[in-house]
């Protein structure tokens, strides 16, 4: 396993280095991160080059037995740089601007920033690409955060443009596609088409903005791939990742991670004020990223101290760092990269704090750190190839997210804040989750989840289908089946192509308000629910009611419905169902699809407690984790042995506030783990 933390040793005194690696060694850290923003230390003016601090720090921690991901420093052009180039400056939706003093001050399609990344990748990758202390490399950093993707240039205009003719091969079909006939939009010539910028309204075409999202997202993946490129020409061996942002928005993940060997992302759990964080937030973004090329990944930042820029947000409480920690490889991580070393005497991060505190010296954080790398070396013999097995699959769809953004329907709504709450309902009921493309193979699944499918494609159509005629369960709801991959609406009855699956039409549908419900009941029971946001007014062709309005003039009309289709089930929600109607419903779907919980063995009616497992063939290691900072007490209903404690684990147990257990069978992997 890879545990480490990232450094900035250019940010330090030459002399204190051989007491950072030591202090590291000493923690159980094997890897860190560097470099990823130093262009400027590596390259102070254009054409003069200075790797050498590069490899006495690279010694130094080899020396103590700790090895270096190497990050390309592109997401901070020096100042040379972007004054003899000042045309590589974003310019946002308004033309101004994004000048310098941050970073990832560059717009990516620029291609004069090109020539000075293949110089500064290549003598980085022709210098370390072989050095087997080197084991990975970092591209740039955190693509896609604070709103650096989309750039409104002449540049990028062009650029746009050049897209479009690939895409579209003829005006007119473009035209058409986005129905450029209203409001006379009409284009002829290919360099008379815009970027959406600000404009008098402001509402640009849908299907202009949607495409701009596009190749906004196309075009950094580009990016990525121009410097794998460089990389793999002098190292072809070498192990390529990029830290993504989770369920942030503006790349498509998916198609960035292709490039990609391991993909890894930032997680941070407690960065806003919250009485409580949820866990379930952190859980579904490492979901998000192992699904991204369904396999393990790695948190190449992860919390270790108070966050802050300006303003400081929450300092992590006492064994906050542990349980995080294994919160990320219950989820598949295989590696943890902490953030960061020691809090910045300088510049815009002094209150981004890390695991040492400014005076560089061990304290609390640290001696948590130390405990769980002691932990880690201890058992990774036992847990190392394990992996993540889920009956239940989410699918994200970016193309659909920005539909939303682009046009919301109803005040303040968001797709993830839709999507999150059926993530919540599967992970309060202690069900594994995977999230992937609307590409990838459905058939391994027994639930398949897609939530506000706007558009669709004759291929998803296919799948969705076949995939519950094969005898799974789907789950579709309000506005699935509107418009087609362009963002234009179907001609068609609503769900429009999805309606002979799930059994129903949509008459009609509208929005309510903020603080606005409607009450829902189920057949059989007393108790009265709400819907909000959203109703669909939805007759039955085959379907049967699973909930119903009570009121309004859709009384009596289904709310949420469900339809047998060959040897599987279509269940189709036509509202926002509030939080106890979501829950019954989701676990009547998992009743129905028969799944076996993640944990079968482990009782307790704390809804503080997470419980997942990792498989290393058919032998289950089981993370049970306390996310309060109160004693739980847990019923284990078979003998099991926990490796963090190195005891026989039956009957009622307590575990502590923040606490971590990773259960196995009794005899499981005994002599490996003494032998770890």
């Amino acid at each position: 396993m890879y545990f480490g933390v990232c450094y900035y040793p250019e940010h330090w005194p030459e002399e204190r280095w051989e007491t950072d690696a030591k202090m590291m060694r000493e923690a159980g850290i094997n890897i860190v991160r560097i470099g990823e923003f130093a262009w400027s230390r590596m390259e102070r003016w254009k054409g003069s080059f200075d790797f050498t601090w590069l490899d006495r720090i690279i010694g130094i921690l080899a020396g103590e037995g700790i090895q270096v991901i190497l990050g390309t420093p592109t997401a901070t052009p020096p100042k040379w740089l972007m004054d003899q180039h000042p045309d590589l400056y974003m310019r946002d939706m308004y033309g101004d601007v994004r000048g310098y003093g941050n970073r990832r001050h560059y717009c990516y399609s620029n291609d004069n920033y090109l020539p000075y990344i293949s110089t500064i990748v290549g003598k980085m990758a022709e210098r370390y690409g072989n050095d087997p202390r080197v084991v990975a490399w970092q591209i740039d950093n955190e693509f896609g955060c604070n709103e650096t993707t989309r750039c409104y240039c002449d540049n990028c205009k062009t650029k746009f443009q050049l897209w479009l003719m690939g895409k579209y091969q003829e005006i007119d079909h473009m035209n058409a596609c986005w129905g450029t006939v209203f409001w006379s939009q009409i284009y002829n010539e290919w360099e008379q088409v815009i970027v959406p910028a600000y404009t008098v309204f402001p509402l640009h075409n849908p299907g202009l903005v949607l495409d701009y999202r596009r190749f906004a997202s196309d075009a950094v993946c580009q990016f990525q791939k121009f410097q794998t490129d460089i990389i793999r020409k002098y190292a072809p061996q070498a192990t390529i990742t990029h830290n993504m942002m989770g369920a942030f928005n503006e790349i498509d993940a998916f198609n960035l991670s292709e490039d990609l060997d391991i993909v890894s992302w930032d997680n941070y759990p407690n960065l806003m004020f919250t009485k409580e964080v949820d866990p379930a937030l952190a859980a579904m973004q490492h979901d998000m990223t192992r699904g991204l090329k369904q396999m393990n990944f790695w948190v190449m930042e992860h919390q270790s101290g108070q966050p802050g820029g300006n303003i400081m947000f929450p300092t992590p409480k006492p064994q906050e760092l542990r349980r995080w920690t294994y919160q990320s490889i219950a989820h598949g991580a295989d590696g943890i990269l902490y953030f960061r070393w020691r809090g910045c005497l300088f510049g815009a991060e002094q209150y981004w704090h890390g695991i040492l505190a400014h005076d560089g010296k061990a304290g609390r954080k640290y001696r948590e750190v130390q405990q769980v790398g002691a932990e880690l070396a201890r058992i990774w013999p036992v847990l190392e190839g394990s992996t993540n097995k889920a009956q239940v699959a989410m699918i994200r769809s970016y193309d659909n997210e920005w539909v939303f953004e682009i046009q919301p329907h109803i005040m303040d709504y968001t797709y993830m804040g839709h999507f999150t709450s059926y993530y919540q309902s599967l992970y309060d009921n202690q069900i594994a989750t995977d999230i992937l493309s609307p590409q990838a193979d459905f058939s391994g699944y027994r639930i398949l989840v897609l939530p506000n499918f706007i558009m669709t494609t004759d291929e998803l159509v296919a799948k969705v289908y076949e995939f519950v005629h094969a005898g799974g369960i789907v789950v579709l709801d309000y506005r699935a089946g509107a418009k087609d991959w362009h963002n234009r609406i179907e001609a068609l009855t609503l769900p429009g192509k999805l309606s002979d699956l799930l059994g129903i039409s949509v008459e009609e549908y509208g929005v309510l308000g903020k603080e606005e419900y409607r009450s829902i009941q189920m057949p059989g029971s007393e108790e009265v629910y709400r819907g909000a946001t959203w109703f669909d007014v939805i007759e039955l062709h085959g379907a049967q009611a699973v909930a119903t309005f009570s009121e309004d003039y859709f009384s009596g009309c289904p709310a949420v419905t469900m339809n047998e289709y060959g040897k599987g089930k279509a269940y189709y929600i036509g509202t926002e169902l509030d939080a106890k109607l979501r829950d019954d419903i989701f676990n009547r779907i998992c009743r129905d699809a028969e799944l076996a919980m993640s944990g079968d063995g482990i009782v307790t009616d704390s809804t503080r407690i997470e419980i997942l497992s990792r498989f290393k063939g058919d032998q289950a290691y089981t993370f049970v984790i306390n996310h309060s900072v109160e004693p739980v007490h847990v019923q284990i209903t078979t003998p099991m042995y926990d490796l963090l404690s190195e005891e026989e684990l039956h009957g009622e147990t307590q575990l502590g506030g923040n606490g971590v257990m990773i259960l196995c069978g009794p005899e499981s992997n005994r002599s490996a783990i003494l032998e770890g």
